[in-house]
């Protein structure tokens, strides 16, 4: 068993996936197994792959049709044995020290998981917030217990999982997975890891490389209707899980996410509560149930 299962989905990065690739294979910390998921790649990315493949023992190389990121990272899980869970996101990067930081940490204290800090990068080099620098919010290396976790969460909140190192016993126990056929699953999946987790670190590092560019997946339909259409499911979801929580945070907790998800689906963004948008919250739950 590895100490770090890598789980990288690839579809149609091929100016980007070597990169991608050289910074997990020249990691200071060597203990760890590449899960390459080819989500039907058409653009070479396939035989990038493949030529990686044959160079590289602890690279394990899956293919499907073109199924989408939730797909990928499930078939990702479903083949991994690692002690620690990653994923990569194959047109991003990493600091080669990131898997050495991250892992000490994880064994020393036992965690479920550590979360770190990204730095964004632009292709056209124009300027972006960095949305993913949490120093303001949390104290470095020290061990957070759910209920302080989550009350840190209100000041700063991070859904993407290529933040976080998650151990691998977490997932399984708690048969963690992604809803395939959305975008922004993991404005669902981080909840719920969130959830059943009560031993976090953060790191005060940036060791994600964070890609924009125009033609992802995430940049083309980011203001579109599938993109829409996947926060209502996930603010139902949201309910669902607020509803099925024993604990008051994680209560409140989820459904603070799901009122957040719910105003960026109506507004674009989120804004402050007012007692009309909470009744329409209400409302528009309801209706969505109607048509379940």
């Amino acid at each position: 068993m590895k100490s770090i299962s890598v789980i990288i989905p690839v579809y149609n990065v091929v100016n980007y996936l070597e990169k991608c690739l050289n910074s997990v294979l020249s990691q200071t910390f060597q203990d760890f197994e590449i899960i390459a998921v080819d989500d039907g790649s058409t653009d070479g990315s396939s035989d990038i792959l493949a030529v990686y493949n044959q160079l590289i023992p602890n690279l394990q190389l899956c293919t499907q049709e073109n199924a989408g990121l939730s797909a990928a990272r499930n078939l990702g899980l479903q083949r991994a044995t690692g002690k620690y869970i990653y994923f990569l996101d194959s047109d991003d990067f990493l600091e080669l020290d990131a898997f050495e930081k991250c892992f000490q940490l994880a064994e020393g204290y036992q965690l479920d998981f550590v979360k770190f800090d990204a730095r964004p990068f632009s292709e056209d080099r124009s300027i972006i917030e960095n949305k993913y620098d949490s120093k303001a919010t949390l104290e470095p290396c020290r061990l957070y217990r759910q209920d302080e976790w989550l009350e840190t969460q209100y000041r700063h909140y991070n859904s993407p999982v290529w933040l976080f190192l998650i151990r691998h016993e977490i997932i399984q126990t708690h048969k963690l997975a992604f809803q395939e056929g959305l975008l922004h699953e993991d404005e669902l999946f981080t909840p719920q890891l969130f959830a059943v987790s009560d031993r976090i670190m953060y790191l005060d590092k940036a060791f994600f490389h964070r890609r924009y560019r125009r033609d992802s997946i995430m940049g083309q339909a980011a203001q579109g209707n599938a993109s829409r259409q996947s926060k209502q499911w996930i603010v139902l979801a949201l309910d669902e899980e607020a509803k099925r929580a024993r604990q008051k945070s994680v209560r409140r907790f989820m459904a603070h996410r799901r009122d957040i998800l719910y105003m960026e689906t109506q507004f674009g963004h989120p804004i402050p509560m007012v007692r009309r948008w909470f009744l329409d919250l209400r409302v528009y739950l309801r209706q969505l149930l109607r048509r379940k």
